[in-house]
């Protein structure tokens, strides 16, 4: 079974700064198995080439790497604004801390992981880097959960 499947693509430009544009083709995918829907810009030369599969299916490998961490229990893909005003793409992990003991109901908190950490494309040297800042990212935001609460 693939990892993830492609729902939808679009022909775009992706602006990267006032002077830096990509073509690409905007995928949205969702994962298996946990089912987690988010976007990626693929270059429209690696689509038309036919080796945006390689890409897609290291950032769904990569969305579902993080599903199994601690807390996780779910996630989405979604776009903000950059302090430049440009659109950025990140997928958002909801992370839950249940405090031990307690008779009040689990707490949950947002870990934003920038899609650049899950989309190296395969490359094991790059993402031996960027995988573990992804994975940072939500055992800091468990962490918080847990000291809020006293755990």
């Amino acid at each position: 079974m693939a990892s993830y499947d492609l729902l939808a693509s679009i022909q775009t430009v992706q602006v990267l700064s006032s002077t830096v544009i990509n073509d690409v083709v905007y995928c949205t995918i969702q994962t298996n198995p946990s089912g987690v829907i988010a976007s990626l810009p693929v270059s429209v030369a690696a689509f038309n080439a036919n080796a945006a599969a390689e890409q897609l299916t290291s950032f769904a490998d990569n969305i579902e790497t993080l599903m199994q961490q601690q807390g996780v229990v779910a996630a989405t893909g979604e776009q903000t604004i950059d302090s430049n005003g440009l659109l950025t793409d990140n997928v958002t992990f909801t992370v839950q801390y249940v405090p031990p003991g307690s008779s009040s109901t689990s707490i949950t908190a947002s870990a934003v992981v920038p899609v650049g950490l899950l989309s190296e494309g395969g490359d094991p040297a790059i993402e031996a880097v960027l995988l573990p800042q992804a994975e940072t990212i939500i055992r800091d935001v468990y962490a918080n959960l847990k000291s809020a609460a006293g755990g």
